[in-house]
């Protein structure tokens, strides 16, 4: 990719990712993909920030999903290349997943 181009998407073994999306996040975490309803044994990239002002859960930790990959190795390989930081919890097995009831605690049932 030049350093010209505007498009900053870059194509890599199986994905498309969009950099400048990505790299909104403050912190990025690689872990295996984990959630509410779903747990997997692919590599997944996290976004975490905190809701905005205008969102009833304003402040509170928000977790974005961002890409996934079949394997570890293509995972490293492509953050790599494309120079996005991260903090990588997969070899610890670690995750970053936040239960709806400790984000939702303490909002009016009608708000949930």
């Amino acid at each position: 990719m030049r350093d010209d181009e505007s498009d900053i998407t870059l194509i890599l073994t199986h994905n498309t990712m969009d950099i400048e999306y990505i790299k909104q996040h403050r912190r990025l975490t690689l872990e295996y993909g984990r959630g509410e309803t779903y747990r997997t044994n692919n590599p997944t990239l996290y976004g975490h920030s905190t809701y905005g002002r205008s969102s009833v859960l304003a402040g509170r930790p928000r977790r974005v999903f961002l890409e996934s990959w079949d394997d570890l190795d293509t995972a490293r390989a492509e953050l790599k290349a494309a120079k996005i930081r991260y903090v990588d919890l997969c070899d610890t097995r670690g995750s970053t997943h936040i239960p709806v009831d400790v984000i939702t605690a303490g909002l009016p049932d009608e708000d949930i």
